[in-house]
This record gives C-alpha cells, structure tokens and sequence, in this order.
C-alpha cells in the first residue's frame, strides 16, 4: 500500500494567467504568447533555488484520458529554472493539474543511480520505509546542477510517511550516482484539465 502524496489542486486556478513563479506544486501550465512553443509544463517543487517541472511535447493530449493510454509514446523530462532567471516574471496559463501513474515490476533489480538515464525510472532506496514497513518510491528525474557536485542525480519522492504533513514533506532530494538503488518499475503522468 502507497500513501498518496497528491496535493489538492483548486479549481479556481485553471484558466487563470500568472507568472511562473507563482505556479504551485501539481498545475500543468503553458508560457503565453506561447509564441509557437506550445510546450506543457508540469510543476513538481522548488529546491535549492530552483523550479522543477516535468515537460511535455506540443502535441500532448490534455484531458481526462491524459497520457495515462499513451506513456510510451511520450517521454518524460524535467526542466529547471533558477529562481532568480528572468523566465519566472513571464506570464503562464494553468492548463489543469497532473498526477504519477506507477507500474511496478514482479522483481526489482539492483543498480546504481548514475546507470538510470531516463525520467521515468521507480526507485527505492536502502533503509528508507514508511510507516508501515513499505520501501519509499522515488522517481528518478536525472543529474543536477543544484548540489556540490555535478555527478549528482535528482529524484523526487513519491510516497511519504502518514504522519508527515505536506508542509514538512520535502519531495526533492539529491544523491551521489553511485548510490545503489532498487529499480521497482515505471512511472507516467496522466494530465488532466480542470481541477478537482
């Protein structure tokens, strides 16, 4: 069993035009004018100065069925902005709202992180459990450049403990790409309009 780490979406926020520094945690956005971009934006946190977002291609499908039919044909990745880059000032329209779709393999496999070079990569890592005994879920996202070192891999927790609060919980975390991991399975998001 996963404890869900979904954040409420409001609904009150689709449509809406504002800067990206004013997205939240879980809308999908596009810049406007998208001046022939089009790119949707999945905004996954802040760390260390910096948004993370997922980006998808122009033509992904927005609605209810989202991506959840279709994960192989559109891959994920991650984009970072400093906050203090000039982008984070440039208007956005929030689109809806996303959520991880998990599929876990019968049998995990041991691995390093820095073999792991793709965004959609499940984890677990040694001696991390929830409060119920059960391994932790990370989604691999791929290096940074936020820590001490440029060999360094992101990843952003996906379950968390059901006595931490969302206003403790830190997502986002990095570690050396020698750290031996579990591959548990895949992940997908599914992009949904509207809010809940």
């Amino acid at each position: 069993m996963f404890i869900s780490t979904d954040k409420k979406i409001s609904i009150h926020n689709v449509g809406q035009e504002m800067t990206r520094r004013e997205v939240s945690t879980g809308h999908v956005f596009r810049y406007i004018p998208s001046s022939g971009e089009g790119y949707l934006y999945a905004h996954l946190d802040e760390y260390h100065s910096v948004y993370y977002s997922l980006k998808f291609p122009r033509n992904t499908p927005v609605s209810p069925a989202g991506m959840k039919d279709k994960d192989s044909t559109y891959p994920l990745n991650f984009t970072s902005t400093p906050i203090h880059s000039g982008r984070v000032e440039n208007k956005v329209e929030i689109v809806g709202h996303f959520e991880f779709n998990v599929e876990l393999d019968q049998t995990p496999r041991l691995a390093t992180l820095g073999t792991i070079n793709d965004a959609h990569t499940v984890v677990s890592l040694r001696d991390t459990v929830d409060d119920n005994g059960y391994p932790h879920l990370y989604l691999v996202l791929g290096r940074t450049h936020t820590g001490n070192s440029a060999d360094d891999v992101l990843l952003i927790k996906l379950t968390k403990d059901i006595s931490v609060s969302h206003s403790k919980w830190v997502a986002i975390q990095e570690l050396p790409n020698s750290t031996m991991v579990a591959i548990r399975g895949l992940a997908n998001v599914t992009v949904y309009d509207g809010g809940e």
